[in-house]
């Protein structure tokens, strides 16, 4: 009997590494460039089966290895970006441990008995954990790593019609909540053991979750006229410091792009480069101006170019209005640097990743001014909203820019640091969902791809490919009302960290007074 007890442990782990293996890679495929959006529910299905089975000590280690394994493979881009491993498996297990923390959690509030009892509550529970661990870590540390969230899977799926009523927080709970009941409706256990009638209705319940969104609607007509953009991807030739070391030369390939763009009869109200599309600043720099200016001339329209700026030892990443007549209009600088990627925090404690951090020899200071331009056109002016780059992964940076009358939104970036990886279509993931959620045309260009103008409804006529010269001109519809999204989204998201460390307050007090019963029995 002893010898069969301890076979059966060790054949019950080997199952759960096993399970933990598969939800990774079906997570890792619900996600670009696999893109398999319906992959993300049997994912979690697995990873929670497998917390279900386990204590919180062991649960929140199993949570590590999966968050570790998803998130080596995920941001394999990271090793491209910076040359070396060591960052991107110091980032990969930063976020791995937020999922220890939802393992531990789960098992927690697994001992709630009102949570026990009902499949329902039960899957409400686990999502709210989820989502408010998912906001938690898009927030600490420093300014947080908002990636791979699971609504960012949905874009394409029935659930995205819930973007405008809460985002990645609605669109997240009912993904999870989804999950956790087709977990219950195929459980193991014996339904005598748990009532057979719980498993149709977690079923109809499941079911009713994904068919419900398709009511809604996810509007895409023009409240305030339209606008004709015109988007430049002028390329950045591998490798691409090599290249920014050019001088001008990543100018002159937007600038030259630009001109065959006209060229070839594309017209234009505006004309928007991306993030770092000028390798010089043309305020200081004359014939970086005498090119933009021709550009602009040429077009006859304001260009929105991208652009780094040096001063009293730091630098800042900037988005600047330049009219045809050589003047600058508004400048938007970035409001959330990338920490250890633009800038490096603790610098002086960070002997360890020497290496790695002298590729940051000037840190990057953030903007303090709203994600919105003033733009001067030919009908009037408009306000857009914009975020730079990684910024994209922040919907609060543009729901504050539609609040502030943004009518639509700019998403410059320049990719050209990740090589051939998934990182760019990750990024359109979240600038698609953003357009949904805040019910605004948006674009994402980029300097080598890559680049797409979405609607506010989440679609996109064209996307262009990877390290290629390309344009895109098309008419976007114009939108000033303002979605639960845009209003009230805010509260909403740090609504569900707070209710979830209530939930685990909860589950940790029930834990402890239980075995205090078993003790005292």
């Amino acid at each position: 009997m002893a010898k069969a007890s301890i076979v059966l442990p060790q054949r019950r782990r080997w199952m759960d590494y096993s399970e933990l293996v598969l939800a990774g890679g079906l997570m890792w495929a619900s996600f670009p460039d696999q893109d398999v959006w319906f992959l993300i529910f049997p994912a979690i299905t697995l990873f929670v089966s497998v917390l279900d089975r386990s204590r919180a000590g062991r649960a929140a280690w199993y949570g590590l290895l999966f968050g570790l394994g998803f998130f080596l493979a995920h941001i394999w881009w990271a090793t491209v970006s910076v040359g070396s491993y060591l960052p991107w498996f110091a980032l990969a297990m930063a976020q791995a441990v937020f999922f220890a923390l939802f393992g531990a959690a789960v098992a927690l509030v697994r001992q709630i008995d009102a949570v026990r009892r009902s499949s329902l509550l039960y899957a409400m529970a686990i999502a709210l954990l989820w989502v408010g661990v998912e906001q938690l870590r898009g927030r600490v540390p420093f300014s947080g790593f908002p990636w791979a969230y699971v609504a960012y899977t949905q874009v394409d799926s029935p659930l995205r019609t819930l973007a405008p009523w809460g985002s990645e927080v609605t669109i997240g709970f009912a993904v999870v909540t989804i999950s956790v009941l087709i977990r219950r409706v195929f459980s193991l256990v014996p339904a005598h053991a748990t009532g057979w009638i719980r498993r149709p209705i977690a079923a109809i319940i499941a079911g009713g979750i994904v068919l419900a969104p398709m009511a809604l609607e996810l509007p895409a007509n023009a409240e305030n006229g339209t606008l004709r953009v015109g988007i430049i991807q002028g390329n950045i030739e591998l490798p691409a410091n090599e290249t920014f070391a050019q001088y001008l030369k990543v100018t002159g390939n937007h600038a030259a792009t630009t001109l065959e763009a006209l060229d070839q009869g594309m017209e234009a109200d505006l004309i928007v480069w991306g993030e770092n599309s000028l390798d010089r600043d043309p305020r200081t720099d004359p014939k970086a101006a005498r090119i933009l200016t021709g550009v602009a001339k040429q077009a006859g329209v304001p260009l929105v170019v991208g652009v780094i700026r040096y001063e009293d030892g730091a630098r800042y990443n900037e988005s600047i209005v330049w009219y045809p007549d050589g003047s600058v209009g508004d400048v938007y600088t970035k409001q959330l640097p990338v920490p250890f990627g633009e800038y490096i925090p603790f610098r002086e404690y960070l002997s360890i990743l020497s290496k790695e951090t002298a590729k940051v020899s000037v840190d990057m200071l953030p903007g303090t001014q709203p994600g919105i331009m003033s733009l001067a056109l030919q009908d009037g002016n408009l306000t857009a909203g914009i975020g730079i780059c990684f910024e994209a992964a922040y919907e609060d940076v543009f729901a504050e820019a539609t609040r502030l009358g943004g009518k639509f939104l700019m998403v410059p970036t320049n990719n050209s640091s990740f090589g051939y990886t998934a990182e760019a279509t990750q990024q359109l993931q979240m600038v698609r969902l953003r357009a949904m959620s805040l019910s605004r045309s948006s674009m994402q260009v980029s300097t080598n791809g890559v680049s797409a103008i979405v609607r506010p409804n989440g679609s996109m006529r064209s996307v262009t490919g990877l390290y290629e010269s390309a344009w895109r001109v098309e008419d976007i519809p114009l939108r000033s009302s303002l979605t639960f999204s845009a209003k009230y989204g805010e509260y909403l998201r740090y609504g569900v960290i707070f209710g979830a460390g209530l939930l685990f307050l909860a589950g940790a007090a029930r834990t402890v007074a239980r075995r205090g019963d078993i003790i005292s029995r």
